[in-house]
């Protein structure tokens, strides 16, 4: 293949300097074809037609279909990219609102069971609060009663010795 390209080229060059026409003046221009070159230039581009196109426009298009076929395979590979990342982003956002949900109703029963065991210590604690007072209050009976009692005898024993002063005798 090389060597078709050199032999190719070679010739084109050899086509082109035998038609570089040579200096002339503006008299001696010529505006009707000269058909021996005609002929040649027709025949050169003929000759190279085929190894042009097989060196050079076949693979630049082959190239240039590649990179097409990889551009859209890229983009097909994006979208698909972009259309699993929304799903895995859809179901982690569903994940996410399945584990607040159970958060929540964890923490309304732990906040549940905290309130009853609230109200079990409140109550048991009014409970003894209610057994204490009652005891303070029969032990503040009992004393009252007793010192009632021991007080009656006292005020008994100064009145008649109130009584006994005032009269000036033993009762």
């Amino acid at each position: 293949m090389r060597a078709a390209a050199n032999i190719a080229l070679l010739v084109s060059l050899a086509v082109a300097a035998a038609a570089i026409p040579s200096v002339a003046s503006a008299a001696d221009l010529n505006l009707l074809p000269h058909w021996p070159f005609v002929a040649i230039n027709v025949l050169v581009f003929g000759l190279l037609i085929l190894p042009v196109n097989r060196l050079l426009i076949r693979p630049l298009l082959r190239l240039v279909e590649e990179r097409e076929q990889r551009t859209s395979g890229s983009l097909e590979e994006a979208g698909r990219l972009d259309a699993d990342a929304s799903e895995l982003g859809a179901e982690l956002e569903a994940r996410l609102l399945e584990a607040r949900a159970r958060a929540q109703a964890r923490r309304a029963a732990i906040m549940a069971d905290a309130e009853a065991q609230e109200r079990s210590l409140l109550s048991a604690a009014s409970a003894d609060a209610a057994r204490s007072i009652e005891t303070v209050r029969g032990s503040v009976t009992s004393e009252l009663v007793a010192a009632r009692a021991s007080l009656q005898g006292e005020a008994r024993a100064l009145a008649g010795e109130a009584a006994a002063r005032l009269l000036g005798r033993p009762l």
